[in-house]
């Protein structure tokens, strides 16, 4: 439909099925004034419904003539069509000469499309739009863009695929009954309200919130950021007539949420200021605003305090933290769990950014700087570029311990360098392949790697004859594993304690206990004595030819 400057255009539709066409309604108008009402339109299989396009007006002053469009859509179905009803205002086209558009769409069903609803209000503030007992209804998703006049009065919208409905930089009044059910989407299920926009309730107003569910954040309603802007006032003295009415205009009922705010998952004063009460018990939280250290075996998230507790560790070894971000809830005495991200900053030095979700362990790896003793780790968590939080943690940083010295990394390594040898400072394990011997000089005295003795002799030296010849690793408090035979000590050069050298041989056998070997003793004794009564007895002498058989027959018995 095209139509050149005119004074007044008037077009109805009524009855019309429009069914798999490649084309939709298409309207462009030039300098005109026009007035569009479709009514019992059934469309499905389109690429669009409606395409609308105006040019400026010039010179369109005429005395005693309202300056104003309007397009109605009533009582339509728009069924199954890649868009549903779009709308796309320029702002110079209704902005000068007090030209005015009304745009009205009521008691439509608008159902499985890609776009159900999309509304692209260019900022204008001669544009005023209203959507009137409509459903929206399995549509992959529905926005409100720059609209600074739009009212929905009983809207239902539900099963969107991606997210119920998207509003941004735009004011929003609700009148009566509006119903987001069972809609999913990434960040907001029901809503997302992004970027400067308000919603403003009337004294009628019931929004309902019932089984939306967010893949991310904010199953119910999802706030992009604080919202600051010049619409704040709007909102503000629209809510001061009727403060009691958030106590009932809200209804949340089972909406999830797979990170964060099943209900609500953003902070907005003026919804804080104005319903903070009246949405206390419902799930909300914030981008972080808070963190605390927390422990990850629990089966909820508690802060735990610092409580000035120093870690110890070895360059090379890791700081080690488990820490949980929290955002504001409505309860101003509570916060909830959130994630974002975490900067680590030592000594003033960023060493880590990383995000974190629930309970999440931070790791960090220690390296030698400048000094050994107490150094300050911080924990920093910051939303935008005006709030941060942080959290300064001592920690003492030790000297390697025997055996190793600081590498070139600035971490703890072998202090001896050696073909086939490794050093494990996490575990303080020595590694190498066999007959080799290292340990220090006094091996009587007890290890602790706590302890620091640079004065320290380090044996490293091969050992062919008593040492295991295969690949062994152990600690220094523990170098007899380096040895076989139950041998130990420096360079395995004698028996472990409770073994001795048995006869004939370099291997070290168990030593029994005192009592055992007074017993064998007192047995054998016993059986010495009774075995000379036996020969006198029987009369049992070497000219006898029965003992000398029985000679014989103990040492066939050896032999076979």
């Amino acid at each position: 439909m095209y139509h050149g400057a005119s004074y007044n255009v008037s077009v109805t539709l009524d009855n019309v099925n429009i069914i798999n066409s490649n084309y939709g309604i298409s309207h462009y108008f030039t300098e005109s004034l026009f007035s569009l009402h479709i009514t019992n339109l059934s469309v499905g299989g389109l690429s669009s419904l409606f395409f609308s396009k105006w040019l400026q007006f010039k010179n369109c002053n005429i005395n005693g003539v309202k300056l104003q469009s309007t397009i109605v859509i009533e009582d339509s179905q728009i069924h199954n069509n890649l868009n549903g009803i779009i709308f796309a205002l320029f702002q110079d086209y209704f902005q000068l000469d007090n030209h005015h558009i009304v745009i009205t769409v009521k008691s439509c069903s608008i159902r499985d499309n890609d776009y159900g609803l999309s509304i692209n209000g260019g900022f204008s503030t001669s544009a005023h739009i209203s959507v009137i007992d409509t459903e929206l209804v399995g549509n992959k998703g529905n926005e409100i863009v720059g609209c600074l006049s739009i009212i929905f009065n009983n809207i239902t919208v539900t099963n969107s695929q991606s997210t119920g409905l998207v509003v941004i930089a735009s004011v929003v009044t609700v009148e009566n009954r509006v119903v987001f059910k069972n809609n999913t989407g990434v960040v907001g299920g029901g809503v997302a309200i992004n970027g400067s926009s308000v919603v403003a309730l009337s004294p009628s107003a019931n929004l309902e919130f019932i089984d939306n569910h967010a893949t991310y954040k904010g199953g119910g309603i999802y706030f992009v950021k604080e919202i600051q802007s010049q619409f704040d006032f709007i909102s503000v003295l629209h809510q001061i007539a009727t403060p009691l009415k958030w106590y009932s205009a809200f209804v949340f009922k089972g909406n999830t949420a797979g990170v964060a705010g099943n209900d609500i998952y953003g902070f907005n004063s003026i919804f804080e200021y104005f319903s903070a009460s009246a949405l206390a018990n419902l799930s909300t939280s914030s981008d972080a605003s808070a963190f605390a250290l927390c422990d990850p075996d629990s089966d909820e998230t508690t802060p735990i305090w610092y409580d000035n507790e120093q870690q110890r560790v070895f360059p090379g070894q890791p700081l080690k933290y488990n820490v949980a971000l929290f955002g504001r809830t409505f309860d101003t005495n509570s916060y909830s769990l959130t994630d974002g991200r975490i900067t680590i900053e030592i000594n003033g030095t960023i060493v880590i950014d990383k995000y974190i979700n629930n309970c999440s362990l931070i790791k960090f790896t220690t390296k030698y700087i400048n000094h050994y003793g107490k150094h300050n780790i911080t924990l920093i968590v910051t939303t935008d570029t005006s709030y941060s939080t942080k959290l300064s943690i001592p920690f003492i940083l030790n000297e390697c311990p025997i055996g190793f010295s600081v590498n070139s990394s600035g971490v703890c390594d072998c202090s001896v360098s050696r073909e086939n040898v490794t050093c494990d400072i996490n575990t303080l394990d020595i590694t190498h392949n066999g007959l080799l011997w290292i340990g220090t000089y006094h091996t009587s005295t007890p290890f602790n790697d706590n302890e620091t003795n640079p004065n320290a002799c380090i044996i490293n030296e091969d050992c062919l004859l008593y040492c295991s010849p295969n690949p062994v690793t152990f600690q220094f408090n523990h170098t007899d594993t380096q040895c076989v035979d139950n041998r130990g000590h420096r360079m395995c050069g004698s028996c472990t304690e409770g073994h001795s050298l048995l006869m004939g041989s370099n291997k070290c056998g168990q030593c029994h206990n005192n009592y055992m070997m007074i017993a064998w003793i007192a047995l054998f004794a016993v059986m010495g004595v009774l075995l000379v009564v036996l020969l006198i007895a029987l009369n049992l002498t070497v000219s006898v030819g029965t003992f000398n058989g029985l000679l014989f027959y103990a040492n066939m018995s050896i032999l076979f």
